[in-house]
């Protein structure tokens, strides 16, 4: 008997042949109306999965992995570098080191576009501007997934000091991404 689905990688459920109930036509849709999306469910109802997913089409496009989905047949996007970031990877009790690995996210994904020294700012708003800079020169596009948005606010939902910081600086973060062109798709 195979197992339902238990990760948050679609390539792992496929390689596992584990059963994946298809959710690929509401992906679809949604990537063909929107180009920005906020996702707000509770814990455990497939957030990481639905943006993996979505990163995975443009990023690699339906083969191999979408072969038995509906949507394989009717995917027609360009491929698109991803920037997927997950807040669970940054430290949620110190401010500087999340700003200075939040920061790093960026320059690295900016090194995987052949921009090696684009970004080099510790402040994540900053960092994401340079890349955007770039990008624009080149009239690139990207697609920006953020996965466990809100996983330092949670964190120090008692700790107003620092909730006030890691707000502020997600808040400049997010208003670095307000309107730019060079997204093709977000989805928080």
């Amino acid at each position: 008997m195979k197992l339902i689905a238990q990760s948050e990688n679609i390539e792992n459920i496929i390689s596992k042949d584990s059963i994946y109930v298809d959710k690929t036509e509401y992906i679809f849709n949604l990537t063909k109306q929107y180009e920005r999306v906020f996702f707000s469910r509770p814990r455990r109802f497939g957030k990481s999965l639905t943006l993996n997913t979505i990163g995975t089409l443009f990023e690699k496009g339906v083969e191999p992995y979408f072969k038995e989905t509906w949507i394989y047949d009717k995917w027609d996007q360009d491929k698109y570098p991803v920037l997927h970031l997950s807040f669970l990877e940054y430290s949620k009790t110190d401010i500087d080191e999340f700003k200075e690995l939040f920061s790093l996210s960026i320059s690295d994904f900016a090194k995987t576009l052949g921009y090696d020294d684009a970004v080099s700012s510790k402040k994540p708003n900053r960092a994401i501007i340079e890349l955007f800079n770039i990008l624009e020169k080149e009239e690139r596009q990207i697609v920006v997934l953020i996965d466990e948005y809100d996983c330092q606010l949670t964190a120090n939902i008692n700790n107003p000091a620092l909730y006030d910081e890691f707000k502020n600086c997600i808040r400049d973060f997010y208003a670095a991404l307000k309107g730019k062109k060079q997204i093709k798709f977000l989805a928080v």
